[in-house]
């Protein structure tokens, strides 16, 4: 960890929701990067482990804040997860997840390029 650590803008024009479905999208494709390190990735896993785990820091008696716990690790889990991921590589995906999103047009590669003519019927001119 001797490189300096620079925050990684997020994109500014997208809802909660769209960020947060780019964030888990990121982190699959990052657990199934090989160029991140296998510590790494045991971060999500330990996340899920503590959360299939009987025992909590605070009770889940109580409706509401005993999942509070649980969406805390899972959040911290997945910042740490993308903060220990090497650099280039987390944003070479955030680029290329922005990039999918971008592509508002259909892709011109299966486009079959053609002409027509109206051929108009002897019966539809009855006058």
């Amino acid at each position: 960890m001797s490189e300096q650590r620079k925050q990684i803008p997020a994109p500014r024009d997208v809802g909660a929701i769209t960020q947060f479905v780019r964030t888990l999208r990121l982190v699959w494709r990052l657990l199934n990067d090989p160029r991140v390190p296998l510590p790494s990735k045991l971060i999500i896993p330990g996340a899920m482990v503590y959360l299939l785990f009987p025992v909590d820091f605070l009770p889940d008696v109580m409706l509401g804040l005993g999942q509070l716990d649980d969406m805390a690790i899972l959040g911290l889990a997945v910042a740490l997860f993308i903060e220990f991921c090497p650099r280039k590589i987390v944003e070479e995906h955030r680029r290329a997840i922005a990039a999918e999103g971008e592509t508002s047009e259909p892709p011109t590669d299966n486009v079959i390029e053609g002409t027509y003519r109206e051929v108009k019927d002897d019966h539809s001119e009855s006058s």
